[in-house]
């Protein structure tokens, strides 16, 4: 902007070819980042307008700005004053010695703003990823061709945050495509774990070798990649290393999960007798950790239809279609033909 000073007006003209620009305010945060040693590469994401109908309108399509593990949702915010771009140049006239010049080369009407986001990864993974079902034996999934830097690469949120929601549903990659695993799938590959765990005495709350529990589990027809998820991302320890060998499952983590997911896979049928969820949520657990299966450990995951039942806590903010859509959807398709018995990895 033109400032006075005491000799008199500094020079200002105006560019005959106005450019484009849009000028962005950082908060502090990202300013400190960027004037850090080691500069993060910040990216800006925008996720694909959904094409299938009904699709939830909290999933429009807009663009934010994402460090590793912090999203900024970008606004537009018009402005009353006129706000010039210059530049410093020498201008002559008739011949005469150039003179500096303040010159405006863009009028911005529209400046940009950064507000932290706190939206929930979840529904935008849960329509970007298929449900990968295993009813009766067969394996029921429609491939969705894409691997997860793809799918991530479309999701309006830091890497960092799609990852844990991603470790969260327990997704895997699979022959070309990226999958959820439903709540039926998740309590057969743990119910299988947890009986080769008794048989060979493995204690899942120390350390033992994943192999042991992923070939029984390939053996039975679940991919590999998927029990790996279950075991290393989902249900480890914070401190274990989900690239070594060894695994280590948190014992709360577990209980919890596993007494979860017998009631999602419940959720389109009647509601659980409790007494009787408790039983079957203490039978799937080793024999050291029965007492752990209270209600106050899914404590939020539940609610009480009645003195005697006991059903999954009815979803919000995640898409609309979960656990038996790949059974009952019309797209979907049965890969047991094409992959026998799934076990590839």
């Amino acid at each position: 902007m033109a400032t006075q000073q005491d000799e008199g007006d500094v020079p200002f003209s105006v560019a005959h070819d106005m450019q484009q620009f849009r000028l962005l305010e950082l908060p502090p945060e990202i300013v400190e980042l960027i004037e850090s040693a080691n500069p993060p590469a910040l990216s800006i994401k925008s996720r694909v307008p959904s094409t299938t109908p009904n699709a939830s309108n909290a999933s429009a399509a807009h663009a934010v700005l994402c460090t590793a593990n912090k999203t900024f949702q970008l606004r537009q915010v018009q402005t009353s004053n006129s706000l010039f771009v210059t530049q410093p140049v020498l201008e002559s006239h008739n011949n005469e010695i150039p003179t500096p010049t303040t010159r405006a080369i863009a009028s911005c009407a529209v400046t940009l703003e950064l507000h932290p986001s706190d939206e929930n990864p979840r529904i935008y993974l849960e329509e970007a990823l298929p449900l990968y079902d295993i009813v009766d034996g067969e394996v029921e999934a429609a491939g969705n061709g894409k691997n997860k830097a793809s799918i991530f690469a479309d999701v309006p949120v830091s890497d960092g945050q799609a990852e844990r929601c991603w470790s969260e549903l327990v997704a895997f990659e699979f022959s070309g495509s990226s999958y959820r695993p439903s709540a039926n799938t998740l309590s057969q590959i743990w119910k299988s774990i947890n009986a080769a765990a008794v048989a060979e005495g493995i204690k899942l709350d120390s350390q033992f070798l994943a192999d042991d529990m992923t070939k029984v589990a390939d053996e039975e027809g679940y991919p590999v990649a998927l029990v790996q998820a279950l075991l290393k991302r989902r249900l480890s320890t914070d401190n274990q290393d989900i690239n070594g060998p060894w695994a280590c499952l948190d014992r709360p983590r577990t209980v919890q999960f596993v007494g979860q997911m017998l009631l999602e896979a419940r959720r389109e049928s009647d509601d659980y007798l409790t007494a009787g969820f408790l039983d079957t949520w203490k039978d799937g657990l080793p024999e050291a950790w029965r007492g752990d299966a209270v209600l106050k450990v899914i404590d939020g995951k539940y609610e009480l239809p009645s003195s005697t039942t006991i059903r999954a806590k009815a979803r919000s903010g995640t898409s609309s279609k979960e656990d038996n859509t790949a059974s009952k959807g019309s797209s979907s398709r049965k890969w047991h033909a094409k992959f026998g018995r799934a076990r590839k990895k």
